[in-house]
């Protein structure tokens, strides 16, 4: 599939938030909230967003951030979000929009590209190995 990798504009928002429910399904998102931390983050150099379209319909939508490793001995991006809309997966989508954010990633000095994934998305773990990645660990978290 040849879809359009784009850089994310603050009129992507509405779709994106479509996916990210389909993402956290159990979750109850706040929109106003999330539109907030969305236009915020294409503003801030360190961050990226990244959108891929058919047309007008955005099927799917990558978000990292960029920030200095000791582990890498530099920066290093990660990932936060990757996802593709149900119906285009498997097509080429998820690895276009990898691609693009470890290529935006390099041209910004990273040395290395992150990004954890649920232990449910067996599907997706097999895909970022597909990718290059390997598994470094485990993430941990605690909300305050």
């Amino acid at each position: 599939m040849a879809a359009e990798i784009r850089d994310c504009r603050e009129e992507d928002f509405e779709q994106v938030l479509e996916l990210l429910q389909h993402l956290w399904p159990e979750t109850n998102l706040d929109g106003s909230r999330l539109q907030k931390v969305f236009n915020a983050s294409l503003e801030v150099g360190t961050e990226a967003s990244f959108c891929a379209m058919e047309d007008e319909k955005l099927i799917g939508f990558c978000a990292m951030n960029i920030k200095n490793s000791l582990l890498f001995a530099g920066m290093t991006a990660y990932v936060d979000i990757l996802i593709v809309r149900e119906g285009y997966r498997k097509t080429g989508v998820g690895a276009s929009l990898l691609e693009t954010a470890a290529g935006a990633a390099s041209d910004r000095g990273c040395v290395a590209i992150e990004l954890d994934s649920g232990f449910q998305r067996t599907g997706a773990h097999e895909f970022y190995k597909t990718q290059g990645f390997k598994q470094l660990g485990f993430l941990f978290g605690k909300t305050l």
